[in-house]
């Protein structure tokens, strides 16, 4: 009998004790029992909790696709593309990014000091030359824009080319190459563009006149199509935004716009370079037209 009431009296001292008494704190407290400012305080934290997610995982895709390679999109397709060194063509300027050092387009070498290239080549920031050979230590390190000057043209998706100026000595790395006012259709077009690897070389593909393409109204219906000379190309390689266009080693325009996909779109359309004759004379009067 005295166990009994002993048992009893210690289970008593037990749950009157501080220590073992059992209490509801922020995190366990039931939701029926809590205050409104508790409640608030819990949809703010997981609120707070899910945008912060929210956010990491956008910085992380954005990170992830400031470096992706659109070609991967159609490496399911064939690329067949004549692949030449930079050196041999030195009037084909590579435009770098300065953040990135990535190739972002090519431009034409029309005089000592002037770049052409199309507008849409500055849209990635920054942006340093390299001309001539790599390998060159007089052209490797590549060359700094001192000026850009704008000219519209209605036969592009970005409405402009430009003039990218440099004051540095680029004679020792450069070729200039002269635009034509005329071409004949019956002769082969030359492409020089961007090479797909991205390396030290170039892409290179002939082409024929094609008189009866017509640019579609959905997607390029801000071209001019009177503007731009159109051509289709042999083989399956790529055209970028900035390609060049030859004919008998004279510059004729630059690349409208990208196409990726060959299989699909075999004519390409380039900016015709005659229709801004007086523009580019006017700041720069020793580009040569022939």
């Amino acid at each position: 009998m005295e166990t009994n009431l002993e048992n009893n009296k210690i289970t008593e001292d037990i749950s009157d004790s501080e220590e073992y008494r059992f209490s509801y704190n922020f995190i366990n407290e039931p939701w029926d029992d809590r205050s409104d400012k508790s409640k608030i305080g819990i949809i703010t934290l997981l609120l707070a909790t899910f945008l912060a997610i929210m956010a990491l995982v956008t910085n992380n895709l954005l990170l992830h696709y400031r470096g992706f390679d659109p070609e991967s999109l159609y490496r399911n397709f064939e690329i067949d593309c004549n692949v030449i060194k930079v050196e041999d063509h030195p009037y084909a300027a590579r435009i770098h990014s300065m953040t990135s050092n990535e190739l972002i387009c090519v431009g034409a070498v029309i005089s000592h000091t002037s770049i052409l290239a199309n507008e849409l080549c500055l849209k990635s920031g920054p942006i340093r030359l390299r001309l001539g050979s790599p390998f060159n230590p007089r052209c490797k390190k590549g060359f700094g824009v001192d000026s850009i000057e704008v000219i519209p043209h209605e036969g592009l998706i970005t409405k402009s080319l430009v003039i990218l100026t440099t004051f540095e000595n680029m004679v020792h790395c450069i070729r200039t190459v002269k635009i034509a006012k005329k071409y004949d259709k019956k002769k082969q077009f030359v492409i020089i563009g961007r090479h797909f690897r991205r390396g030290k070389s170039l892409s290179l593909q002939l082409a024929n006149y094609d008189p009866a393409y017509i640019v579609s109204k959905e997607l390029f219906r801000n071209i001019n199509q009177n503007k731009t000379i159109c051509v289709q190309s042999i083989g399956k390689c790529p055209v970028r935004v900035g390609d060049l266009l030859l004919q008998r080693g004279q510059l004729l325009g630059l690349a409208s716009m990208s196409i990726y996909q060959r299989e699909k779109a075999q004519t390409a359309c380039f900016a015709n370079l005659s229709i801004i004759y007086k523009e580019i004379k006017i700041l720069d009067p020793t580009v040569e037209f022939i």
